[in-house]
């Protein structure tokens, strides 16, 4: 992934340049938007969604007649102008500088096309090297990022590979590789909302448990779910192989049960009731250490 910097700036005749592109739907619509975001990461400013309106054939509502069935509206990251707080100590430059640059593409219920607004006209040079050092890097960049990260890798690792002698060789004057804008912070902020995204396999709470019951099942673990439902019985224990390796082997002697209230924070059982956290311990009566070897989910703060 590259910069090339000092290219030319699209333009056409007219201001905004109007034109349409194949299909009808919202998802290729959003394909067209990330081939824009190949360069400059525009960003979202508003979705409209006429699609209820639309397909209601008995809606009452008088005036105009609908256009669309849906926009997207983007503007350019440097719209806008900055106005720093009183008394800030931050020296790093602001990007906003009240670019005009936007486009819109809309689903035109006549034509039954994607109709496109654009005007491209900046008042910046978004293939500069300042640009590029202030500016968010493009949605291409940021979906390599989390490809890796989703693949397991940490900082250590995907900074070797953006600092890799491959990508040093074909760096030049007017080619600069994105990943050197990658930095730590970035990183661990996508590892942090990924690891929420990927824990949820279900909007629904005990669809998502469910779920991830029959996945630990089919890994080798040991699972005890007889309720996962809005019940005061609700229970979701688990077993890692390991886990019942120590235990069989090390559980003869002291077994303690150590309880964690509160552990979650969207109380998912009807009434506000949280869940409480269990942890079966076994420990070594000599040395005094213990480990882990069974966690139990529950209802219940007392048994």
């Amino acid at each position: 992934m590259f910069r090339k910097l000092g290219g030319p700036a699209p333009a056409f005749e007219t201001n905004p340049h109007q034109f349409s592109i194949p299909g009808q739907s919202l998802a290729e619509a959003e394909e067209f938007v990330q081939a824009m975001q190949a360069t400059v990461m525009w960003l979202r400013q508003n979705k409209f969604d006429n699609s209820d309106l639309v397909s209601s054939s008995t809606s009452s509502k008088t005036g105009r007649p609908l256009e669309y069935v849906f926009k997207l509206d983007y503007i350019c990251p440097w719209r806008g102008h900055h106005v720093p707080p009183v008394n800030s100590c931050k020296q790093k430059p602001s990007q906003k500088c009240g670019c005009p640059a936007q486009f819109s593409i809309q689903h035109h219920i006549k034509s039954n096309s994607l109709r496109v607004s654009w005007s491209w006209d900046h008042n910046h040079d978004p293939y500069s090297k300042e640009d590029m050092q202030i500016c968010q890097s493009p949605k291409v960049v940021n979906n390599w990022l989390v490809e890796r990260i989703v693949s397991g890798l940490g900082w250590k690792a995907i900074k070797q590979l953006t600092r890799s002698p491959d990508l040093e060789m074909l760096k030049s004057a007017l080619i600069l590789p994105e990943g050197h804008h990658i930095t730590y912070d970035w990183v661990r902020y996508l590892i942090h909302t990924r690891v929420k995204v990927r824990a949820k396999r279900d909007p629904d709470v005990f669809k998502s448990l469910a779920l991830w019951n029959s996945e630990l099942l089919k890994a080798g673990w040991h699972t005890f779910a007889p309720v996962i439902t809005d019940s005061p019985n609700f229970i979701f224990a688990l077993q890692s192989p390991w886990q019942r390796q120590m235990m069989k082997s090390h559980g003869q002697g002291i077994i303690l049960l150590d309880s964690t209230h509160n552990s979650v924070k969207n109380h998912f059982l009807s009434d506000g009731r949280k869940i409480s956290l269990y942890t079966i311990m076994i420990r070594d009566p000599i040395v005094g250490k213990g480990l882990p070897v069974c966690w139990a989910f529950t209802a219940s703060e007392s048994t």
